[in-house]
């Protein structure tokens, strides 16, 4: 009896409150990426300006999250100064000399990299840090690429203009009739070609015929080259290399005045005797044909 007396309605309505609150605590904590059953540190870092950041944005040492933003206030005690909160892990030991940097993304959101400082002299927790602001990378591609591409706007309309009166030339429009004209010229030929190599074949088959037969003279021809290395070529050729010697010394004696031949030749009184003989032998054969008596006489017994 003691014990429902005890666990009223209102008891446990209450008792479900805080714990929905406790939740709740829990899941808003959870939500903005805090650990609450984890152990940390915290540590203030003043800034000038801290555009871009905001609660939860993350801290990174070496790219890797080691912590995160838990609070931003303006210090009225120190015009023109906003103190940033930092929860750290609590085995992240800060060195004397550390250093965190906003680095603002092309999105336009930040984030804190923590540059460890070496050494062993660690720090408090608590402590105040300065912080440094990185090159903005929207302020760098106002300040150093805007400019360039401002410079290079007239030369692209120039260039554009220049495309455009190209585009627009009637040479351009004679130049692609010209290569639809060389297309057709080229498919013409092609089916020129394609008939051309139907009749190829034919005349392939007929080269490969001489090929058959030029191997079949080549044959023959290695025959006739083998029956003429069994030739005597050699004791003909001496036979032949005789005969021209003794024509050589028949023709010697035909030219020599010493040699009877050569006399008959080449001697004129002989030659002019034997032409007077023949003259007068000639002579004596007229007149012995026209007076036969002259010469034969007969008498009749």
């Amino acid at each position: 009896m003691n014990m429902k007396k005890l666990f009223t309605r209102e008891i446990l309505i209450g008792l479900l409150l805080v714990f929905g609150l406790a939740v709740l605590f829990l899941g808003i904590d959870f939500l903005k990426g805090e650990n609450v059953f984890k152990s940390t540190n915290i540590y203030y870092v003043n800034f000038k300006d801290v555009s871009g950041l905001s609660e939860a944005a993350p801290v990174t040492l070496n790219g890797m999250k080691v912590g995160q933003i838990t609070g931003i206030e303006y210090d009225y005690d120190h015009p023109g100064t906003v103190v940033v909160e930092v929860n750290m892990d609590k085995n992240i030991k800060l060195t004397k000399g550390s250093k965190f940097i906003k680095n603002v993304g092309l999105l336009g959101s930040a984030e804190l990299q923590l540059m460890m400082a070496a050494g062993d002299n660690f720090v408090e927790e608590e402590t105040f840090f300065e912080g440094e602001a990185s090159a903005d990378m929207l302020a760098g591609l106002a300040t150093d690429i805007l400019p360039q591409v401002v410079e290079m706007l007239p030369k692209i309309n120039s260039i554009l203009n220049n495309i455009d009166s190209i585009t627009n030339s009637p040479a351009l429009y004679a130049s692609v009739e010209r290569l639809d004209a060389i297309s057709q010229n080229l498919e013409v030929l092609s089916n020129r070609l394609a008939e051309a190599s139907n009749q190829v074949s034919p005349v392939l088959g007929n080269v490969q015929t001489i090929t058959d037969d030029l191997a079949s003279v080549s044959s023959d021809l290695k025959t006739i080259s083998a029956e003429l290395k069994q030739l005597p070529l050699a004791e003909t050729m001496n036979n032949v290399k005789a005969t021209t010697d003794n024509l050589n010394d028949f023709t010697l004696q035909l030219k020599s005045k010493d040699s009877s031949l050569g006399l008959l030749l080449n001697d004129r009184g002989l030659y002019d005797h034997i032409d007077h003989t023949i003259c007068s032998l000639d002579s004596i054969l007229i007149d012995l044909k026209a007076h036969p008596k002259k010469y034969v006489q007969f008498k009749l017994l």
